[in-house]
């Protein structure tokens, strides 16, 4: 069961995403500065994944390095189907520390992400 709440706030939103860890909200507050005009698909992206709290702190500080291009494109990824649910499992959910998706990275370069 999915998190976001459709008629809810960024704010409300943020703060059930994040689930009060700092990192969390960081990268959301980034993602939002970085690509505001998307934060509304990403966040139904995120909700699919079932990246929250320090999953989604993961995800950005771990698999990409604060990198939050990086993460727009593992985001873009997943959407198109090239990243999977089992990829986004492996790297972050069922290890101690995110693992990178560099090489779907380099794959998406030529696909012009």
């Amino acid at each position: 069961m999915g998190r976001l709440k459709i008629f809810g706030t960024i704010e409300d939103n943020f703060k059930i995403f994040s689930d009060g860890n700092p990192g969390a909200l960081t990268a959301l507050f980034e993602l939002m500065k970085q690509a505001e005009d998307r934060i509304g698909l990403f966040l139904i992206t995120l909700d699919r994944m079932q990246l929250y709290g320090s999953h989604l702190y993961m995800l950005w500080n771990d698999c990409c390095n604060r990198d939050i291009n990086k993460v727009i494109k593992i985001l873009e990824l997943y959407e198109r189907e090239i990243i999977t649910q089992k990829d986004i499992d492996d790297r972050i959910k069922n290890v101690g520390y995110g693992l990178n998706f560099d090489e779907f990275l380099e794959e998406g370069k030529d696909e012009n992400l």
